[in-house]
């Protein structure tokens, strides 16, 4: 995911741009200077809903090249244990997750089959 399996891929970066766009109202500057500030500081968001899209657009951004590497799994895995979900529930939540972006399902579906589970 961008740089989590090495390589950065066209596909990854224009999922990361579409989603800051679409999602969050931003222009392509904006993204690109967030980007080069960012670093690896991440803000944990504070709702549940929040917190499963952030993962969700991850795990998106994963499957945009169509080649999902170990290494992509982990960090998305690693930010759903810092922003507090369970150990135990990890893997499932990141599998399910990864599963649903690969479907390219709607995030309004996701969050309401987790909701209403």
């Amino acid at each position: 995911m961008i740089l989590a399996d090495g390589v950065i891929d066209n596909r990854e970066l224009d999922t990361l741009y579409r989603i800051g766009v679409d999602n969050y109202g931003l222009s392509p500057e904006e993204i690109t200077q967030s980007v080069r500030e960012a670093g690896t500081s991440f803000i944990i968001p504070e709702r549940f809903e929040d917190k499963v899209q952030l993962l969700y657009e991850l795990a998106m951004i994963a499957w945009a090249d169509e080649v999902l590497e170990n290494s992509e799994i982990q960090l998305i895995r690693n930010y759903a244990l810092r922003m507090g979900f369970e150990s135990e529930n990890v893997p499932e939540i990141t599998q399910y997750l990864l599963d649903k972006a690969h479907e390219n399902a709607p995030f309004a579906t996701v969050i309401n089959e987790i909701m209403n589970q």
